[in-house]
C-alpha cells in the first residue's frame, strides 16, 4: 500500500509532483528491504519468476522515470499522476475483491509469457507515478501462475523492491528526492512494518483486507476527481 498512497499525500501537500515521486520510491524502497529479506529467509522466493518479471520492470521502470521529465508543468504533471495513480488503485482493489468474493484464483497460466510484457507497462508507471509495483504484480502473479499465496507475496515484494530501488536511483540522480522528507518517513515507515506484521498475526485478514480496501477506493475517487479538476 505505501507505494500507491505515498506520491499523492506528498502531493496534496504541496510537494513538486516529480519529486514526490522520487521521494516515495526510495521510501518504498527502504520499507519494502526487511519484507523481502524476511521471504528469502522463509524460501518464498521463486527466482524464475521474478527474473521473467524484472526482464519488462527495470528498463519498464528507466523509461517511466525518463519520461517523467518531459512534464515540465507542474500543475499538469499533478494531475496526471493524481489521475493515474487514483485509476490504479481502483483497478487493483477491484480486481482483489472480485478474487475475495469468488475465493478462488482465475487460471491464466498459460499465458505466463507475457509476464515481462505487462511488467514492462508497470515498470513504465513504476518510475511516471511510484505507483503499480506491488498491486498490480500481485494480481499478475495470482493470476498468471500457480505460486502459493506465500511465494507469489514474496514475489511480488521482491519485484516491488527492485523497481523502487532502480526508479528511486533514477530520480535521485535527476535530483528528484527530497531527503529531508524521505529519511523521517523512512523511520516511521519501518516502525508502521513492524506493528502491521505483529497486527498480521493477531487480526482475521479478511474483513481487514475489505476495510482498508473500500477506505483505498475512497482515496482513490478522490484523487480522481482531483486530477479532472
Amino acid at each position: 500500500m505505501p507505494e500507491r498512497l505515498t506520491a499523492p499525500l506528498l502531493i496534496l501537500l504541496g510537494l513538486d509532483p516529480a519529486k514526490a515521486v522520487g521521494s516515495a520510491l526510495a521510501f518504498s524502497t527502504v520499507v519494502k528491504f526487511p519484507a523481502m529479506l524476511t521471504h528469502a529467509l522463509y524460501k518464498n522466493l521463486d527466482y524464475k519468476t521474478l527474473l521473467l518479471m524484472l526482464l519488462g520492470g527495470v528498463p519498464g521502470t528507466l523509461l517511466g522515470s525518463l519520461l517523467l521529465t518531459l512534464f515540465h508543468t507542474p500543475l499538469g504533471l499533478k494531475k496526471i499522476l493524481l489521475l493515474v495513480i487514483g485509476i490504479t488503485i481502483v483497478f487493483s482493489v477491484l480486481l482483489n475483491l472480485l478474487m475475495v468474493w469468488k475465493g478462488r484464483r482465475f487460471d491464466l497460466t498459460k499465458y505466463k509469457y507475457l509476464l515481462p510484457v505487462a511488467c514492462f507497462l508497470i515498470g513504465i508507471e513504476v518510475g511516471l507515478t511510484s505507483a503499480g509495483a506491488g498491486a498490480l504484480g500481485m494480481v499478475l502473479l495470482l493470476y498468471f501462475t500457480k505460486l502459493s499465496p506465500a511465494k507469489a507475496i514474496g514475489v511480488d515484494i521482491a519485484f516491488g523492491l527492485a523497481c523502487s530501488f532502480v526508479g528511486g536511483v533514477s530520480h535521485l540522480l535527476q535530483s528528484h528526492t527530497e531527503t529531508w522528507i524521505f529519511v523521517p518517513m523512512s523511520f516511521g515507515g519501518l516502525a508502521g512494518v513492524l506493528l502491521g506484521t505483529h497486527l498480521a498475526r493477531t487480526l482475521n485478514p479478511k474483513p481487514l483486507k475489505v476495510a482498508i480496501s473500500i477506505l483505498l477506493v475512497v482515496i482513490a475517487i478522490n484523487l480522481i476527481q482531483k486530477g479532472l479538476s
